[in-house]
């Protein structure tokens, strides 16, 4: 399990909730790197980067609920990136949403993989990682 992912994302306006995911995301040693992001804004940029390089697989927790860019806004603009970028990745949706509309619409997404109630937790990372 050690490393495996090249990078897991958080895309988070929650200082709270970016310190409690790379706390927990840290102790699993499923990747050495983990990158925050306040917004869909910031994650669409830091993804379109040219100099950025995809070899391997990639994670993105992506929040709902987020000023500017909401992650359903996020999801819309992610269909639009090169598919060699879109295939090393895949998002699960982070939220505390208790609205079955939202549950609903993320699993419409075809590039969503898994929708999960915070707080993020070790089983809740297994069960994505092992399925």
């Amino acid at each position: 399990m050690e490393n495996s992912f090249e990078e897991i994302i958080l895309i988070e306006d929650s200082e709270i909730d970016i310190f409690i995911n790379t706390r927990v995301i840290g102790l699993m040693q499923i990747t050495q790197n983990i990158v925050s992001l306040p917004s869909g804004e910031a994650a669409l940029e830091y993804l379109n980067n040219p100099l950025k390089i995809f070899n391997n697989s990639y994670l993105i927790f992506l929040d709902i609920r987020m000023p500017k860019m909401d992650g359903f806004e996020f999801l819309e603009n992610f269909l639009l990136l090169p598919e060699k970028i879109k295939n090393k990745i895949k998002i699960v949706m982070l939220s505390s949403t208790i609205d079955s509309s939202d549950l609903e619409k993320a699993y419409a997404n075809p590039s969503v993989i898994e929708f999960i109630p915070k707080p993020l937790t070790r089983d809740k990372i297994l069960k994505i990682i092992t399925t």
